[in-house]
């Protein structure tokens, strides 16, 4: 038997979204940099084996998942391109293994984003493989991670390597357990 366990969608915010990462695009802090007609903000991305940068689609579905993803050597970001908002779930980090490895049900928590904005999630942070629009028909992302994540996932895609880098959880099949995003 499956139980349904609600994620009520919280606003994206820095304070709010301080646990798991940062905000791309808060300017309320001060700039790294300041130019004649410019500021720059740095940000904490951390690649080992380089970085890769993608376009992704993320295309219009229900919000219910039983599937979290975190990867090692890489804070990953996600930047949306056209504006489009989106829900992201994360959950903390957990132990590498053992009985806490799987992250809490009550530890998920599902941010609206409005479009306007990215994250840079810390290393090892739970997310869901998607990221979901709020209208059809999708939403574009920039994302930014690892080429050695990357390369993983797409040697696994091709040959059924097991990735290390990367850790796969369905709370369906090892809790019963899957999520539906309210409060929209």
């Amino acid at each position: 038997m499956t139980t349904l366990h609600q994620l009520k969608v919280e606003p994206f915010t820095p304070e709010s979204f301080a646990p798991f990462g940062i905000v791309i695009g808060d300017t309320s802090r001060k700039s790294d940099f300041q130019g004649g007609v410019s500021d720059a903000w740095l940000l904490p991305f951390d690649a080992e084996g380089g970085a890769q940068l993608s376009y992704s689609r993320f295309y219009h579905q229900p919000m219910r998942f039983s599937v979290l993803e975190r990867h090692y050597g890489v804070t990953q970001g996600f930047m949306p391109v056209n504006g489009t908002p989106l829900v992201m779930v994360v959950a903390p980090p957990t132990p590498a293994d053992g009985p806490d490895m799987a992250p809490k049900p009550e530890s998920l928590r599902a941010f609206l984003m409005d479009g306007t904005k990215g994250l840079l999630m810390k290393e090892g942070v739970w997310h869901t493989l998607d990221r979901y629009p709020l209208k059809p028909p999708h939403v574009d992302v920039l994302f930014l991670s690892a080429k050695s994540v990357q390369n993983e996932l797409l040697r696994e895609k091709a040959d059924g390597t097991k990735p290390k880098l990367t850790e796969l959880v369905d709370l369906k099949e090892t809790a019963g357990i899957e999520f539906e995003v309210t409060g929209l």
